[in-house]
């Protein structure tokens, strides 16, 4: 067995009212907090419950909102300046991925040079003011991942920047976040959970703590994604989907992911399409492709959610692959590019993009700028 190296929060809550524990962990984190949201949050008024909950703990919190759902290094720098401006000693997150994902780095990167500077490059400080995450969707995992995805329009990238002072100190994972969650936002960010669920059991970097992880998110988001979609107050549903999402997260840290996220995105970029919706529309034909080197691993999932039994990986993988596409159908999400208005003039381009990612360096079989080409044509 390689050695391998294994990232976590350092504490992870989990279940129905977590929530009601966000004063007393923030207290241990510092004094001066500040909340990152979306705009949504105080149009809820949730916003304002959890200011007056920090501060009859005896804190000082900030406020900054309105992160973007596709953040750029603007939005960043925004957040990195409040951060700064406020003397915030902690950062606390409360919402989907962008909002996660911009809180994190502002947390680690505020007053340590530009945002711009990590986009092209600088290292990533190993140490940061104190994170606490509260996700409202499920499907990223951003809430136990160090990983911040950016996206510049200019250039027509999107990536991502990673390093351990982006990693959360406290995640808060409560079910009853995700109840309000819009049917088509539970559809993608789900989606986005079962395929890095897949990605990262098959991926170079799996191991046996990761395998164990993803294993179980993989069962968790095949079996109740449509559910939650379908019953947005089905408890078991979004309990299941907030824990799966969080497995794969947790996964992904340590083993990486693969191909799907490689090419999800620079189309992400050149599309605008939601994250999740392209990580869905890929899976099937990159699986294709991927069943030379992943045929095994692809069998045993198709086994572990009941999809197939029986001893010919080939079948047992034709199986899943079929399983995701039905999965897709169902849930509206489209499988063609074509419906998410992906320019065929774009192809190269996306190609090119794709191969210097890591989630590509990742992919259990190595891949070519032909191979990229090759699986986007099978989708358009």
């Amino acid at each position: 067995m390689p050695p391998f190296t294994f990232q976590t929060p350092p504490r992870i809550h989990f279940g129905w009212g977590v929530l009601d524990l966000l004063p007393s962990e923030a207290v241990r984190l510092g004094s001066r907090p500040m909340v990152v949201s979306g705009r949504s949050l105080r149009e809820s008024g949730r916003l304002e419950q959890v200011l007056t909950a920090l501060r009859d703990a005896g804190l000082t919190p900030s406020s900054y909102e309105g992160v973007p759902p596709e953040p750029d290094t603007a939005a960043l720098q925004s957040c990195m300046d409040a951060v700064s401006e406020n003397g915030a000693d902690s950062v606390i997150g409360i919402g989907g991925g962008s909002v996660m994902d911009v809180a994190k780095a502002a947390a680690a990167l505020a007053g340590n040079g530009s945002a711009a500077d990590y986009w092209n490059g600088k290292p990533v400080p190993e140490h940061g003011r104190p994170i606490l995450m509260l996700p409202t969707t499920a499907g990223t995992g951003s809430e136990v991942t160090w990983v911040t995805v950016l996206v510049e329009k200019e250039s027509r990238r999107k990536a991502s920047i990673r390093g351990g002072g982006m990693m959360p100190t406290v995640a808060l994972v409560d079910p009853a976040l995700t109840l309000t969650c819009p049917p088509h936002v539970t559809a993608s960010s789900g989606m986005d959970a079962y395929v890095q669920a897949v990605e990262s059991f098959t991926s170079r970097g799996a191991n046996p703590m990761t395998d164990a992880l993803s294993l179980q998110a993989a069962r968790l988001t095949a079996q109740w994604l449509e559910t939650a979609v379908r019953e947005p107050d089905h408890r078991e549903a979004r309990e299941a989907m907030a824990m799966g999402s969080m497995l794969a997260g947790i996964a992904l840290n340590t083993s990486r992911l693969g191909l799907v996220h490689g090419l999800a995105h620079p189309l992400g970029a050149v599309t605008g399409a939601a994250h999740g919706v392209l990580c869905g529309l890929l899976m099937p034909p990159v699986m294709r492709f991927n069943r030379e080197a992943s045929a095994p691993r692809y069998a045993l999932l198709a086994r572990e959610l009941g999809i197939m039994g029986g001893e010919d990986d080939e079948v047992a993988t034709d199986a899943l692959i079929r399983f995701t596409e039905g999965l897709l159908t169902r849930l509206g999400i489209p499988q063609r590019l074509v419906e998410v208005g992906f320019d065929p003039a774009d192809c190269d381009w996306v190609a090119r993009e794709t191969m210097p990612s890591g989630s590509t360096k990742a992919n259990p079989r190595s891949v070519t700028e032909a191979d990229a080409l090759a699986v986007i044509s099978d989708c358009q």
